[in-house]
């Protein structure tokens, strides 16, 4: 059938969860499908990067939201009750030109990534199916938590105001998924609400090469993102002073896109900021452990999965463990504090026999438990749905 898929991120390159979602999904439902894609962008797009997508799309249309869209955006969202998360992407004279694109493209179903793209499709009479992905509400709270005072009555007003409309949103859309049973069960809508979870390519990371091992600790993600932003802090300065206690020399790794000032302000003698890496796998293969200390957000941690996929054990908090399911102890460690994280940390470093066990016993729960094509198939049962 033609598919439309609305997105608000171009889906490639991937350097953010939301996109990395898509890609993949786009192109294991290419497999069944005729697809046209519909991406809002805030950044440019280049050549090489529309080239990769229209492998696995028959169509592709792009709307530009320059700077000072965005900003008007904002300001009319305020007027008209969008959430900022929903405001921000929405542009009126845009839905003109994606009604256009859907009425001259005919297509049998629409799914819509995100409830930022809700807005331009609510009212069109087609079969739809929305991928809330997480739960931003949720996320919002989380945040407003360790704000600011100031930015805590703003990041309040946008969690009640994400709550209405997410709930509102449902009520648009034939069908509904999210990314897994924690999020759907705090998000609390309905319970016809399908996850679907998302996999890894685990052949594409488990047949990286060994590296040498440069780092005793990574942590790796979008480093403009609020969670990640907070994890790399809290790594640097609560975790490692405990670990330098007993390994002075300890090496760790800040990988990922857009680091702002604050995670570059983390590099010394012991840490290393590195931006953007051309190829992600290298930052998990030099270290020897993975640890995300994420307490903020909501979702499916995906740098988990590779960590593990790559051969590196993990170190990581209950709530990134309850979407992803590892069994403690034996795939995984969590630890809720500093001194708990600095004490699996170590523990790893002094015993090899206990690491390398816990190293096989992740990577064969991801293969076994955490297929693209598995989860696809699934939401494309979902999309073939009157």
């Amino acid at each position: 059938m033609k598919l439309l898929i609305l997105t608000s991120r171009f889906p490639f390159p991937i350097e953010k969860g939301d996109k990395l979602r898509i890609y993949h999904q786009i192109k294991e439902l290419s497999k069944y499908h005729d697809i046209c894609l519909c991406s809002t962008l805030v950044e440019e797009l280049k050549k090489e990067h529309l080239n990769e997508i229209k492998k696995y799309c028959s169509s592709v249309y792009t709307f530009p939201l320059s700077r000072v869209d965005v900003y008007t955006n904002i300001l009319r969202s305020q007027f008209i009750n969008l959430p900022i998360q929903v405001g921000y992407f929405y542009k009126p004279s845009i839905k003109k030109q994606m009604l256009q694109v859907i009425e001259q493209e005919r297509p049998d179903h629409i799914y819509v990534q995100l409830i930022r793209m809700a807005e331009y499709v609510k009212e069109v009479k087609i079969p739809k199916t929305i991928d809330f992905m997480d739960a931003f509400s949720v996320n919002t709270k989380r945040w407003a938590s360790t704000a600011n005072p100031l930015m805590r009555v703003v990041l309040n007003r946008e969690t009640r105001k994400l709550k209405e409309y997410e709930e509102k949103t449902f009520q648009y859309f034939d069908h509904h998924t999210i990314i897994s049973e924690q999020d759907k069960e705090i998000l609390s809508i309905d319970d016809r609400i399908e996850v679907i979870p998302n996999g890894v390519d685990f052949q594409y990371y488990q047949s990286f090469p060994p590296q040498e091992k440069k780092y005793d600790i990574s942590f790796v993600g979008n480093m403009g993102y609020k969670p990640n932003v907070e994890a790399a802090k809290y790594l640097v300065n609560k975790v490692l002073p405990i670990i330098k206690k007993q390994y002075p020399n300890v090496k760790i790794l800040i990988a990922g896109a857009r680091p702002t000032k604050e995670i570059k302000q983390l590099a010394d003698s012991n840490v290393t900021v590195s931006g953007w890496l051309d190829d992600i796998r290298t930052a998990y293969a030099e270290s020897s452990v993975f640890v995300a200390p994420l307490f903020l957000g909501a979702g499916l941690q995906n740098k988990i999965l590779e960590a593990m996929s790559i051969g590196v054990p993990c170190v990581t908090s209950k709530i990134v463990n309850n979407a992803i399911n590892a069994k403690e102890n034996e795939e995984i460690l969590l630890a809720e504090n500093p001194a708990e994280f600095a004490e699996k940390v170590t523990f790893l470093f002094e015993n090899e026999e206990v690491r390398i066990k816990m190293i096989k016993k992740a990577q064969k729960f991801v293969e076994n438990q955490f297929s693209w094509t598995t989860f696809v198939l699934k939401l494309n049962n979902i999309l073939n749905r009157p």
